[in-house]
């Protein structure tokens, strides 16, 4: 379909004052994690605000959060789900401390203004233009607005399985990387416990009938190593600081293919001169394809059977808990439709990161090609001076807007 792109940028240019004044009203409500009246505040708003564009508008609450599900239905084939959230990771009366401003170089500032506030009042003005255009040539968008992202939870766990297998695809909107950067891979998490059954006894004396827990411990934490990809000779060499000296960007293309992290140690015993009876690792898995999830996952259980030290006993909990968002082929071909609509556009190249840490694109990706961090550009995130940069607004929305045309158009072509 021919987009008119023209029309697009007018209607979202036109928008801007608005598009900042409800997002000085959304960052002046505290909605931090957890908090069951603010994030049902902002959640009210957003979704007062999609109804009266003709949504249909449904609120799941728990007692920590208010969840909002937002429904259009037009009369195309392609089902489309976009995620954000409503809450923050700040206390409340952060927002009477820190109110939203706006500097003079368009930089807002605000408790949760970029992450993700900003994103949330962009997918509000993506379907005020879709309406603005009359435009309907989709079956079904859907819009989750997650009241727990920053914490997680079982609810929204839950709520995003559902809708993932009710489309055929994601965008994850939420906080934007630099320079048009988006995120198209992200590392799955598992977490195991090994435990260490040995004997106790006196080092001096009883050494030679005893099992020492913690020395096998040690055998199991240097075969963790050993699975693990390898690491850098000089960490010190890939901080950001060091990169930028040597000109090059770090879009996460130095973080390793798979990571373990022994995070917890420990025993019940407290005595030099005692050998201990019992220890215990706590472990965090991480990697970016299910393949290497499930590989690590097998090496991981059968370290039972990989014991050095006599007459210990070791026995692994945990498994696989979220999966990874792979850039699948089919996930390509949204990469490259954004990709092509920002050169045309905009004359900008998109810059693909990967990142270890997870959001809901991990889960929408169990079902369904995700793509993540479409959002408003912004900075500093989780920190007294986070801020997003409100001359990315217009361009970031005109560019979802033209993505969100040019996906339903050519559906089910793409497919």
């Amino acid at each position: 379909m021919m987009i008119d792109s023209k029309k697009v940028k007018e209607i979202v240019a036109n928008y801007l004052p608005d598009f900042i004044n409800e997002l000085e009203k959304l960052t002046n409500i505290d909605s931090g994690n957890g908090d069951a009246e603010g994030t049902d505040a902002v959640a009210k708003i957003v979704g007062a605000r999609l109804e009266a564009l003709g949504a249909s508008v449904e609120y799941r609450k728990n007692p920590r959060a208010t969840h909002t599900i937002v429904r259009f239905t037009g009369k195309g084939s392609l089902r489309l789900l976009l995620i954000a959230h409503v809450d923050t990771v700040f206390e409340k009366g952060e927002a009477q401390k820190r109110p939203f401003r706006v500097d003079e170089n368009m930089f807002a500032y605000g408790p949760g203004v970029g992450d993700d506030k900003a994103t949330v009042v962009q997918t509000i003005y993506s379907m005020q233009t879709l309406k603005d255009l009359n435009y309907d040539n989709f079956k079904e968008i859907i819009l989750y607005y997650n009241g727990e992202e920053e914490g997680g939870s079982s609810t929204a766990e839950e709520i995003v399985a559902e809708l993932a297998q009710q489309v055929d695809m994601c965008i994850i909107m939420d906080t934007a990387r630099p320079n048009w950067g988006i995120v198209t891979q992200r590392k799955g998490s598992a977490n195991y416990e090994i435990q260490v059954e040995g004997i106790a006894g006196h080092h001096g004396n009883a050494s030679q009938i005893s099992a020492n827990a913690i020395m096998e411990l040690g055998n199991q934490i240097s075969l963790l190593y050993k699975m693990a990809s390898p690491l850098s000779d000089d960490p010190s060499s890939l901080t950001m600081e060091k990169l930028k000296e040597k000109g090059i960007q770090d879009h996460g293309q130095f973080i390793p293919d798979n990571t373990i992290n022994v995070g917890v140690i420990g025993s019940s015993n407290q005595k030099i001169n005692s050998i201990p009876k019992d220890a215990f690792a706590k472990i965090n898995v991480r990697c970016f394809s299910v393949a290497e999830q499930q590989r690590l996952d097998r090496e991981i259980k059968d370290l039972p059977h990989k014991t050095v030290v006599p007459g210990t006993k070791v026995t692994v909990t945990g498994g696989i808990k979220t999966g990874p968002m792979e850039k699948t082929p089919q996930a390509q071909i949204l990469v490259d439709m954004f990709k092509k609509i920002v050169k045309r556009e905009y004359n900008a190249d998109v810059v693909e990161w990967i990142a270890g840490g997870l959001t809901d694109g991990n889960r929408a990706a169990k079902y369904v090609p995700t793509i993540d961090a479409l959002g408003v550009e912004n900075y500093d995130e989780h920190t007294d001076h986070e801020s997003v940069d409100l001359k990315t607004a217009v361009p970031r929305t005109v560019a979802l807007v033209c993505f969100i045309l040019e996906l339903t158009g050519k559906w089910p072509e793409i497919n």
